[in-house]
């Protein structure tokens, strides 16, 4: 047996795991991403930017122990976190309205297998990103040639409530006049877990399963096995 026989009889069998360990309330339509976490690592770019920050108003940079939520939490929540109410967090808040993001977004690094995950979800399914990003998201997206795989991008400036509360996945259900159970979800945080949990959706949580999920990725490419995987359910009517 060659090497490419053998290679793709490995992904049918792999694409046959997946069927029988995953099932799909209904056959999704739309495949929604979370930005941080799941498109880029942008852990390293919080700590700079809050830490810059948190400079500007008199305290010392982001400690380790603080670094789960500033990259988990919106803005706001995070400083708040951060300084307390009061009037540091209010200085430090006005601050953070007249900065320029792009410095720290040089320290972002695309997530492994981000753009083939992206490409294929596009080619197959409706595509959305829902973020706790502000007004740098399709700054962002642009800058790294990612806009054009996603149909709506839906950040927390859209919207009264950031994630976990459910109005970005309303505006994403709205938009494509889908119901939650059409949907799959792309996290990796507990704020997702949340958000998932509170819109009904499919929730896939990638790299990390402390998570309760439907199911877990450690690496994007298992994205496209799973999306394989329902698209050929759905076509031989399982």
């Amino acid at each position: 047996m060659n090497s490419r026989i053998a290679q793709r009889i490995g992904k049918m069998e792999m694409v046959k795991r997946q069927r029988t360990d995953v099932v799909f309330p209904a056959p999704p339509k739309v495949v929604a991403f979370d930005c941080d976490g799941v498109l880029f690592d942008s852990r390293e770019a919080n700590i700079h930017f809050y830490s810059h920050i948190l400079e500007q108003v008199g305290r010392p940079p982001v400690r380790p122990d603080q670094v789960e939520f500033i990259h988990m939490h919106p803005v706001r929540e995070s400083l708040m976190y951060l300084l307390e109410d009061g009037p540091l967090f209010d200085e430090a808040y006005q601050y953070f309205k007249k900065i320029d993001f792009t410095p720290f977004d040089t320290y972002l690094r695309m997530e492994p297998g981000i753009e083939n995950a992206l490409r294929f979800a596009k080619s197959h399914f409706l595509t959305a990103l829902a973020t706790n990003r502000t007004v740098s998201t399709l700054e962002l997206l642009a800058r790294y040639g990612l806009r054009k795989y996603f149909d709506l991008v839906v950040s927390a400036s859209d919207v009264d409530h950031p994630k976990p509360h459910p109005g970005e996945m309303d505006r994403i259900r709205a938009f494509f006049r889908v119901g939650a159970e059409e949907i799959v979800y792309v996290g990796d945080s507990t704020v997702d877990e949340e958000f998932a949990a509170n819109t009904g959706v499919f929730f896939v949580a990638y790299k990390n399963r402390r998570l309760k999920a439907h199911y877990y990725i450690d690496h994007l490419k298992d994205l496209t096995v799973l999306l394989e995987s329902c698209r050929s359910e759905s076509a031989n009517g399982t």
